[in-house]
């Protein structure tokens, strides 16, 4: 039997086709993630549903393809499983054992033996995520790798060309071949399964086909990839006009370029200190600087509630009907352990969402034109005990409430700075790729954490968020019992942060200005070759948004025929055209791969055929391995970079002023 149709039954299940090469199934026809995203911030979207021909219908196998694809799904009759194959009738995603339940939800893939799994957000513990398991759950644990994620995303692709991602906000459990060496299970505590099967041969592809499907990423203004100033907030040391001065002062006396300053440690919501803030503001900005202030997600402290006209209805209230709410659990124990009490805007409320967008932040950005905000502690929005005006239900809350607060808020910065306000947060979740730039949380100046960056940074590119952040050379110095030495770590994270999103000084650290003269010169360094890599940073960046793409990616994304570049993660492209590969350890030679092309050293301009590999290439404590295209050596942007490396190729450490 043969026909067409819209949509496909089998199991409990719909199995429709929203776009070529695209398969989503559910249990039920209800909203999903990234659907509720769209309808809140966007107004509603559409999603096409391509018809289906259903080829052949036999006694147990029904066959389905949607006319625009170049694959198609045999669904077995008796038992639940859908297997995707290719134009060659070859094997490309097995499903099993997809079901709905009152408390959840679940499905299992198989997995072949030499399949590599990529994704599943922010990672901390290594790219490949094979053989591992964790839950979907942002949490802060600062130090922590294994199962740490400020930004869990329920999507991961494969080697094998094929891509699912997991379409609902509830908290979800994913064991990756771990448990059986040949299984990927699922498990979610959504009782409505919504699974997108992607299905592509180019891993760019792959990513982008998520990208598109969550929304654009919205470009950052040039300004940003400027490097930044910042502190630890209860250091106090941005508190006040005259503290900002005297940091300005230092930086100014050891020659050090910079671009914005983020004043954490001044209470932007503390109406008392406006006046100054206008001040300090309106003075760095005649010196052609921008400036950013730090919040927590939608948090107000009762004593500021008096400068806005707050009211009690306008916030998240507990279910005794105040306002004053219990954190999420988990919570990082080093700062609360019996979770702290805080009070959040009720983002479900269109009226405390216009008092806080327009009354609020009308002031701060208008009146007092500031450029942006860090949005710390996304992480702590509980789901248990809360109750808001216009959301019945509050599962899934803890992920959807900081993607959503963190939309609107970039939308409020850009719409009222004409220049681009500068969104950066801590934290999100599916559809965070919807504002600038997210940071990774708080990592101590050690050679582990410095690894564990570049893995969070990869693995984020591969999920779908463009410009991953971190702090440079660490926030918190070295644990105890720690032996790493902190000044040769903190050398090597400016030069990792200059080949990333963004550069940015901040926590309880030393300042760059209180290193010893031969520190200050590298930092100098450094920060200069920052600015002669902005037209090529911009540049990339509107790639990066056209395409759905990272800015720092793991290689495979763009070498997906070498077999070779699967297993490496601590190397990456850095745009389309620079090859990087970090020094994170104690050492000053690292092996080093060149996949396929002519490629350049940016230091010597030695040139080198790939494939080819180096056992011990040098990178000295003041230079980071960087290769360019051959092909693209001559493109103004990175002209500008290369000329700025090569004229320090023959000196013996960098002098002041580079």
């Amino acid at each position: 039997m043969s026909k067409s149709q819209k949509q496909y039954l089998a199991h409990g299940l719909i199995f429709t086709f929203p776009a070529a090469n695209i398969c989503r199934i559910q249990s039920a026809e209800t909203r999903g993630a990234v659907q509720t995203i769209a309808s809140e911030i966007d107004g509603g979207s559409r999603e096409p549903k391509e018809e289906l021909a259903i080829l052949e219908v036999s006694q147990n196998v029904i066959s389905v393809k949607p006319l625009a694809g170049k694959y198609a799904v045999l669904i077995s009759k008796k038992n639940f499983k859908a297997v995707f194959i290719n134009e060659s009738e070859q094997t490309v995603c097995s499903l099993q054992k997809a079901s709905a339940f009152n408390n959840g939800s679940n499905i299992s893939v198989t997995l072949d033996r030499k399949e590599f799994i990529y994704g599943l957000g922010q990672r901390f513990n290594g790219v490949s995520q094979r053989g591992k398991e964790f839950r979907i759950w942002a949490e802060d644990r600062w130090n922590e790798i294994e199962d740490n994620s400020y930004v869990p995303i329920p999507f991961f692709f494969s080697t094998s060309g094929y891509a699912l991602f997991f379409n609902r906000f509830e908290a979800a459990s994913f064991n990756v071949g771990k448990m059986e060496p040949n299984r990927i299970h699922v498990v979610s505590e959504s009782p409505v399964l919504d699974v997108y099967v992607f299905l592509e041969r180019d891993p760019k592809m792959l990513v982008k086909m998520f990208s598109v499907l969550c929304g654009k990423t919205p470009l950052p203004p040039k300004w940003s990839f400027e490097p930044w100033i910042c502190r630890h907030e209860r250091l106090r040391e941005l508190s006040t006009p005259e503290k900002v001065r005297g940091v300005i002062a230092k930086l100014k006396e050891n020659n050090f370029p910079w671009g914005v300053i983020l004043m954490e440690g001044w209470e932007p919501y503390d109406g008392s200190t406006h006046a100054g803030l206008k001040e300090i503001v309106a003075e760095l900005h005649s010196m052609g600087k921008k400036v950013m202030v730090y919040e927590s997600c939608g948090r107000m402290k009762k004593e500021n509630w008096k400068w806005h006209g707050a009211k009690e209805e306008y916030f998240i209230k507990n279910a005794e009907g105040g306002v004053e709410v219990k954190e999420a659990k988990h919570y990082n124990p080093g700062d609360a352990p019996d979770r702290k009490v805080s009070v959040f805007l009720d983002i479900s409320d269109e009226k405390a969402v216009d008092w806080w967008l327009n009354g609020v932040w009308g002031k701060l950005l208008k009146e007092i034109q500031l450029d942006g905000a860090k949005i710390d502690f996304n992480e702590e929005v509980p789901e248990d005990g809360v109750v808001l005006k216009g959301l019945k239900n509050t599962k899934g809350l803890h992920q959807y409430y900081p993607v959503k607060y963190n939309i609107l808020m970039h939308g409020n910065f850009n719409s009222k700075r004409p220049e681009g306000g500068v969104h950066f947060s801590r934290g999100g979740g599916i559809c965070s790729n919807r504002y600038h730039f997210i940071w990774m949380g708080d990592q101590s100046r050690e050679w582990t954490r410095l690894r564990a960056i570049v893995s969070a940074s990869l693995s984020s590119g591969l999920s779908g968020i463009p410009f991953m952040a971190h702090d440079l050379g660490g926030y918190i110095p070295k644990r105890e019992g720690i032996e790493d030495d902190e000044t040769e770590v903190f050398i090597r994270g400016i030069e990792l942060a200059v080949f990333s999103p963004v550069v940015q000084i901040h926590g309880t650290v030393p300042w760059p200005y209180e290193f010893p003269e031969e520190v200050r010169a590298i930092y100098r360094f450094y920060m200069e070759l920052r600015y002669a890599m902005l037209q090529y940073l911009n540049e990339e960046a509107k790639k990066c948004v056209k395409n759905g793409l990272p800015l720092m990616r793991h290689l495979y994304l763009d070498f997906p025929q070498d077999k070779r570049v699967r297993t490496i993660e601590d190397q990456y492209m850095f745009g389309e055209d620079l090859l990087v590969a970090p020094v994170l350890g104690p050492v000053e030679k690292r092996s080093i791969y060149l996949p396929e092309g002519e490629w350049m050293d940016i230091w010597t301009g030695g040139r080198f055929t790939g494939p080819v590999e180096f056992r011990e290439f040098e990178a000295r404590k003041d230079r980071i391995p960087v290769f360019v295209k051959c092909a693209s050596a001559n493109n103004p942007s990175l002209k500008k970079i290369i000329l700025k490396t090569l004229v320090n190729i023959n000196y013996s450490g960098l002098k002041a002023g580079g």
